[in-house]
């Protein structure tokens, strides 16, 4: 089980590397094709739009094949639309790349959750899930320090495929020890049928969740740098490092908030998370105080952290074990459209209206996340599921 642990964890840094880089060096990359920069809108929109159909298809191709297999081809499909990323040459292609990266990303992303979901706690889906936020950190770190020493952004693209090559190796060697379920020896059960999942309301519930996270996950990550350079004048390499304090906040926040998933009721937890993002949200909204924009800056990532993991962990006890594969490729799904539609929206709105849109957002958007997560008190508490492995 360790071993696959691992594994999971390196995907995370690999999940986590490109929107570290692309935050970054988006600035680069938009003079380059000759593009307007709110323009990455458009790339993260194409980005999920293979992600979603990956995601939404997940569960009807798993169970025509192994998972251990399903991950390596995953894997070694993210690998290579990484690796294009980096050659691309116009921007048109640039587009269908992120097609092809998103669509590999959301096979991958789906299966690991479904194991983590299946397999594991919720401490050690934290801790797994913790390695995103690492990977992020140092796509953002590693991407800052190309462009202050004159490499191309390119060079960032080719460090986010390097994990996928260890991963398609490591997934195929150990494609036979990848099951679903805590003991897929005994445990047999009917999956439930899409329609009748979605009478649950647990996993509308879920939806809301997982779209709200993840768009203001990644409207932080992407737009955090643009508008902290161009609109409120900070120098590269200090947006970048504020910036990098953002994905480090993710990174401790599941590991110090994820230390308490199986002590805490989900449902608190999940409040105490969405709280301490809707105050990191006000910090970084206000213009008086340029030193609180880091402080709300590392309490966003902090808070918003542990909720993703969280809900995977959860997701058993709230919608039952007929539905969990269904509920976890339906929210995967619903995150990927939540993260590549809004981030977007937002990008658009901050071409007609100005960048300080994109703090006005994360507070909005954080705020209806608080609602939503409170709503998770009355579906019941996950602390009397079976207790998983790990």
């Amino acid at each position: 089980m360790s071993l696959l642990i691992a594994l999971a964890a390196l995907a995370m840094i690999g999940f986590g590397l490109p929107g570290g880089v692309l935050s970054v060096a988006w600035t680069s990359m938009s003079d380059k094709f000759g593009v307007a920069i709110t323009s990455l809108g458009s790339v993260v929109a194409a980005y999920i739009v293979g992600y979603t159909i990956a995601s939404f298809s997940s569960g009807w191709l798993l169970q025509k094949g192994s998972l251990g297999r399903f991950l390596t081809l995953s894997a070694a499909l993210s690998g290579l639309g990484y690796v294009a990323f980096a050659a691309v040459p116009g921007w048109w292609l640039l587009l269908a790349v992120s097609v092809t990266a998103g669509a590999g990303h959301g096979f991958l992303d789906t299966g690991l959750n479904l194991f983590a979901a299946t397999r594991l706690n919720g401490r050690i889906t934290n801790w797994i899930h913790a390695f995103f936020g690492l990977g992020s950190l140092a796509g953002s770190s590693l991407m800052t320090g190309f462009l202050l020493v004159g490499l191309g952004w390119e060079w960032g693209y080719l460090v986010v495929a390097g994990p996928f090559v260890v991963l398609v190796v490591g997934f195929a060697l150990t494609r036979k020890r990848w099951q679903v379920g805590r003991d897929s020896s005994t445990e047999v059960f009917e999956i439930a049928g899409m329609m009748e999942t979605l009478r649950v309301p647990a996993v509308w519930v879920g939806i809301a969740a997982f779209a709200l996270q993840t768009a203001l996950e990644v409207a932080a990550g992407v737009w955090s740098f643009t508008l902290l350079t161009e609109k409120r004048e900070i120098s590269v390499a200090t947006a970048g490092g504020w910036v990098s304090a953002f994905f480090g906040g993710l990174f401790f926040g599941r590991v110090m908030l994820g230390t308490f998933a199986d002590r805490l009721s989900a449902p608190r937890l999940l409040r105490l998370s969405g709280v301490l993002s809707v105050v990191g949200a006000l910090a970084f909204w206000q213009v008086q105080i340029s030193e609180l924009n880091l402080v709300g800056l590392i309490l966003l990532g902090f808070g918003l952290g542990p909720i993703f993991p969280t809900l995977i962990s959860a997701t058993p006890s709230y919608v039952g074990a007929r539905h969990t594969q269904n509920a976890i490729g339906l929210q995967i799904g619903a995150s990927a459209v939540g993260g590549g539609l809004i981030p977007a929206g937002v990008g658009f709105v901050a071409a007609i209206v100005g960048l300080e849109a994109i703090s006005v957002a994360l507070v909005i958007g954080s705020s209806l996340m608080l609602g939503v997560l409170w709503t998770f008190e009355w579906l019941g508490s996950p602390s009397t599921a079976p207790a998983r492995t790990g």
